[in-house]
């Protein structure tokens, strides 16, 4: 989705402003996208809901979007999102990210491509005429932290579902209308078995980290699964 980010600075980008965006052509090719457990009850409607576990052990959700290479069912030939359809805060973002420093410093960053220069669109100007950050990054900011707070605290979740025993790594088979099928691996789900034999103790320390309700949408989503084949 990102061909060439670059930092901003005051200096590179006083005079910048971003472009707006009225399709997500820019996610086409996307098969799959990062959420946050704030967007378990929305994206269990339309998307599974997966877990994944990066090669450094972090853990993170993932909404499936498509099952075909580069191929985001949800999305048109004009660039147009399934109506009625949720559209993550990954998705949404665009064209700005968080680029983590080799000091864990969170800097933000937009590709390039939607950078412009002029007056043409003052509201959505990067920086004032005093070089302060305008309304618009403000805003973008907020959205920005916010995503990157929910990030953190969805990944502390599945970690903990991970150290109560309950994720087992799975593969899924999608077979559409005309017998062709797709294999999905390398995700992980809550196994609903274990889930049910787990100790009193357990139960509670769960029901104290709201979680059975994050569970329910999890499990909700799966079904979603086989849906995707039938589109």
């Amino acid at each position: 989705m990102y061909k060439n980010i670059e930092l901003i600075h005051t200096l590179t980008h006083k005079e910048s402003f971003v472009k707006a965006f009225d399709n997500f052509a820019y996610a086409k090719e996307m098969i799959s996208t990062p959420i946050t457990i704030a967007e378990f009850y929305e994206c269990c409607k339309d998307y599974p809901i997966l877990f994944v576990k990066d090669a450094e052990g972090n853990w993170s959700a993932s909404a499936m979007l498509g099952f075909k290479e580069k191929e985001n069912i949800f999305v048109d030939e004009n660039g147009t999102w399934e109506n009625l359809r949720y559209v993550p805060a990954s998705i949404r973002r665009y064209p700005f990210i968080f680029v983590n420093h080799e000091d864990n410093k969170l800097s933000l960053g937009l590709d390039s491509s939607a950078k412009s220069a002029g007056e043409s669109k003052s509201d959505r100007k990067l920086f004032d005429e005093e070089g302060k950050p305008s309304e618009f990054l403000t805003g973008v900011m907020n959205f920005m932290n916010q995503f990157q707070a929910d990030a953190g605290t969805s990944g502390l979740f599945i970690k903990q579902l991970n150290q109560w025993g309950l994720l087992e790594e799975k593969t899924a088979q999608i077979v559409t209308p005309d017998q062709t099928s797709y294999q999905i691996n390398g995700f992980y789900v809550v196994n609903e078995e274990k889930l049910q034999h787990l100790s009193k103790k357990k139960k509670q320390e769960m029901c104290d980290h709201n979680a059975f309700q994050l569970i329910t949408a999890h499990l909700i989503s799966l079904s979603n699964v086989q849906r995707m084949g039938m589109r």
